[in-house]
């Protein structure tokens, strides 16, 4: 059912259009943003004025002119908003404490073993006030707190559905638990839809609103973002990605499938095909070792493993047509890097030629979905969606 807008909502439009625009630039003048959104001069002055009252943008200056008053040029204040985001895995919770700017004031890791819901969200509690406390803040000087895990994750109610590499999680809601308990928003997303946050913020797809993102983690995971807004389809399970057929070779997945992508690629995965026939397991950090040492039975596992990637990659490239193909992992960045190379070639070769080539680039922000959930929360206060001039809830208000 469509709702219908008035002048309240389309003010809080306005007002995320113009925050964007000063996001999207260290600096900037009113009249840049008149010409960059449209609006006019006047209608700029009066929300900027509103801004900087609440200490959300900051005057930097002047800007010099041939003729007339210079202009004062304006920023984001980094003090202005603070927002916390937590990674939840199975084998790990990882949080961060972010300023506006995207400056990391305090962070958190804890290890542990595919917990239960009733072990590990007393954690983010715990975890969230060592965050507030490390970083000298109260819980009301938040925007919200982000919370990402593995999917897939229903749309509206934060509903864990079935995740296959989260047993024992199916019908939580982690979102609710946490939101029982604090008195600012919480926002909740799959680890890799946080990621390409993040990115989109302050990493690979800045200027790109149109990515896709490729997290290897404990799962194989994909997140789109479509003119800036994240892609989740009817229920909240699209971009399934590490679930697509990869493989002849019968491997079973947690979800009940053979031959996904995950199970080829996922951090298990890697460290099962690596490890030698007799011995344990070894290390990220020895593979990444052994990688750089040109030792081939690494490398000729990169290859096998950019190749099942790479016709993935092509797949989301044909439904998506994405600007950029993010790659992002808790792998050391040279074995990302690694990867990566493979898979641009890969793709190149066999990618269709009636499209553009394909963009993929290794992730700016490394494996932090800790830093993308930090910045759900920025992101849902800031970047402008229609969804907005339909909504009454409106947090924070300036």
């Amino acid at each position: 059912m469509l709702s219908g807008t008035n002048v309240e909502y389309a003010h809080q439009y306005n007002k995320r259009i113009i925050l964007e625009a000063i996001r999207q630039h260290d600096t900037i003048s009113k009249a840049e943003l008149s010409r960059k959104t449209g609006l006019t001069t006047q209608a700029i002055a009066n929300i900027v004025e509103r801004f900087i009252e609440a200490g959300v943008v900051e005057v930097r200056g002047k800007q010099s002119s041939r003729r007339g008053q210079p202009a004062h040029l304006l920023g984001l204040r980094a003090t202005g908003g603070y927002s916390a985001g937590l990674h939840l895995d199975r084998d790990h919770l990882t949080g961060v404490l972010l300023n506006l700017s995207g400056t990391a004031l305090a962070r958190y890791h804890l290890e542990w073993n595919v917990p239960t819901p009733d072990e590990a969200l007393p954690q983010l509690m715990i975890a969230l006030d060592h965050l507030l406390t490390s970083g000298g803040l109260r819980q009301d000087q938040l925007w919200g707190v982000g919370i990402s895990l593995p999917g897939p994750i229903e749309t509206g109610t934060g509903r864990l559905m079935s995740p296959p590499n989260l047993a024992g999680w199916n019908g939580t809601t982690p979102r609710s638990w946490l939101e029982q308990r604090l008195s600012v928003p919480v926002y909740v997303e799959t680890d890799s839809i946080a990621a390409a946050i993040g990115e989109r913020w302050f990493g690979a797809g800045l200027t790109q609103p149109h990515l896709f993102y490729v997290f290897l983690g404990m799962g194989v995971g994909g997140g789109m973002l479509s003119d800036g807004q994240p892609f989740r389809g009817a229920t909240g399970a699209a971009v399934m990605f590490g679930h697509l057929p990869a493989g002849t070779e019968g491997r079973r997945c947690p979800c009940g499938g053979t031959d996904c992508l995950e199970t080829y690629l996922s951090i298990p995965a890697m460290l099962h095909d690596l490890t030698p026939d007799s011995g344990s397991p070894p290390s990220l950090h020895e593979l990444d070792a052994l990688a750089q040492s040109g030792d081939p039975r690494v490398l000729a596992w990169l290859d096998h493993a950019a190749a099942r990637l790479a016709t993935s990659i092509i797949s989301a490239k044909a439904l998506f047509d994405p600007e950029v193909v993010i790659i992002g992992s808790r792998w050391p960045a040279t074995l990302i890097q690694a990867l990566t190379e493979r898979t641009v070639r890969e793709v190149g070769q066999r990618e269709p030629k009636i499209v553009a080539p394909t963009r993929i680039v290794p992730a700016a922000l490394s494996d932090d979905a800790a830093l993308g959930a930090a910045t759900i929360a920025l992101f849902n206060s800031v970047t402008p969606y229609t969804e907005v001039m339909m909504k009454v809830k409106e947090r924070p208000t300036f």
